[in-house]
């Protein structure tokens, strides 16, 4: 009874102290590759939209907690209340006021066409039998889509995806917020005069949290009316000069390592890659191996009927579906009204994913002892679950070993799907950088070789193992 009521206090505890962080904060949701209204700097997201959102929380008495998730998550992070407020270049439409509210506008926005110096596209009048590329759920994509039915659209989840789109020659034409486009292009690019629309952006809060969206109405107003944003954007329109280096790898090194320590990025991505896929791979074993003894025992005995058929739909289920389904069906849905570290979503949604097939694996372990075996054990008086502790799990995990290494380390990989939901891993790491040096070549081999040296690691200690059970089972 002491056990049980000190597990329920500490609950409480941390159901107050959590509800306590979100009352005294402001959480702002955006998609920090978007200079410069929302970048990376000096290891914080920084920009136009942050410096807003400041002073809307410095208003309320609050701090103001930043969150960086994928552009098209945004609204379901606002409907679900995972964040109060979001910014991210977000333009007015019908279709997203049907799922929140929008502040009034504080930036006005000029979609422009970007194309290759020696492009034939000269204004929209060109745009016929041509390929686009646009950020997945922007105005530019919706514009496009209805206006442009001769356009063959790419959808890229980042706008530096799309302008390597176009240095690649994938694509003919990029289609963007004319300030961020000036950041991205080089010499071999050029933005076109023309404006395609012309629009305005604002921020979103949750439908029905009018004291909010009253609140923020209130202070860009003010911000409007007294000159502070002009003054913002300014500030943020040149954020920082490159230093050249005689060695273009030593440049791009720097820059992408070593400059305003975008290392920490790399060394949290790691650490968070590590621990989701640890806890993932705990949990996943615990699972697998029940799901796995529960079929296990029915097969042999006929016993644990309703767990059998229970590990049967887990495992269909699971296998069935995406994981990146799984992991925003848990986060945006199971976890909808808790305040719950993303980490830990992405370790229930990685564990719970690998489990499936660790049941498989661990099953056919067992189907793969030797029936002689088996029989011995119970000739010499052994009962069933004794038979299944001393002799079948033993020999099947020694047949087992490899396929359950080979799980693992795609689990270490899997994880890089958590960035959809703002989960800071490796690859994330890699988008940040890629995001403020504008090429994502250097980021992503960086990102590659440490995938690979945690890979050689992991297959290292899954080869010593298999060596030990070796040798105790000889």
């Amino acid at each position: 009874m002491k056990k049980r009521s000190l597990i329920i206090i500490l609950l409480c505890l941390l159901f107050t102290t959590s509800c306590s962080n979100k009352q005294d904060t402001l959480t702002l949701v955006t998609e920090a590759g978007f200079a410069p209204y929302e970048y990376y700097e000096g290891g914080e997201i920084v920009g136009i939209d942050i410096d807003i959102g400041k002073e809307i929380a410095k208003e309320m008495g609050k701090k103001l907690v930043i969150k960086d998730v994928a552009f098209d998550s945004i609204i379901s992070e606002i409907k679900t209340d995972k964040s109060d407020i979001g910014a991210a270049g977000i333009s007015y439409t019908p279709e997203r006021a049907n799922e929140v509210d929008f502040t009034i506008d504080y930036m006005e926005s000029r979609q422009v066409m970007i194309v290759k110096k020696d492009s034939p596209i000269k204004t929209s009048l060109d745009l016929t039998n041509v390929k686009a590329a646009v950020q997945l759920g922007s105005v530019a994509d919706d514009y496009l889509t209805t206006n442009f039915p001769y356009v063959t659209i790419t959808r890229e989840k980042k706008f530096l995806a799309a302008i390597q789109d176009l240095k690649d020659s994938k694509v003919d034409v990029v289609v963007m917020d004319e300030i961020p486009a000036k950041k991205l292009i080089n010499d071999d690019l050029t933005i076109l005069p023309e404006a395609l629309v012309t629009d305005h952006y604002g921020m979103i809060v949750k439908k029905g949290n009018t004291e909010l969206l009253n609140k923020a109405n209130q202070v860009i107003q003010k911000l409007k009316d007294d000159g502070t944003i002009d003054e913002i954007a300014l500030k943020h329109m040149d954020h920082g000069e490159r230093k050249e280096f005689k060695s273009k790898i030593v440049s791009k090194f720097y820059y992408s390592v070593i400059y305003e320590g975008r290392y920490k990025y790399i060394i949290t991505g790691l650490k968070n890659t590590l621990l989701i896929a640890l806890g993932a791979v705990v949990l996943g074993v615990m699972l697998g191996a029940l799901a796995a003894i529960f079929r296990n025992i029915h097969d042999n005995t006929g016993k644990l009927k309703l767990l059998n058929l229970l590990s049967k739909c887990y495992v269909t289920v699971i296998r069935g579906t995406p994981s990146i389904l799984q992991l925003m069906i848990i986060y945006y849905v199971i976890f909808k009204a808790t305040n719950v570290s993303i980490v830990i979503v992405g370790m229930l949604a990685f564990g719970i994913n690998s489990g499936a097939y660790v049941a498989e694996i661990i099953r056919a372990g067992i189907n793969s002892v030797d029936k002689g075996q088996v029989e011995a054990g119970y000739a010499l008086g052994l009962k069933y679950g004794q038979v299944t502790r001393k002799i079948v799990i033993p020999e099947a995990l020694k047949n087992i070993l490899p396929a359950l290494g080979n799980e693992f380390i795609t689990l270490v990989k899997e994880t890089s799907v958590g960035a959809y939901i703002g989960i800071l891993e490796l690859t994330k790491a890699s988008d940040i950088i890629a995001s403020r040096t504008y090429d994502y070549f250097f980021p992503l081999i960086i990102i590659a070789i440490i995938y690979l040296v945690i890979t050689l690691i992991l297959t290292k200690l899954i080869s010593i193992m298999e060596v030990k059970l070796n040798h105790a089972r000889n």
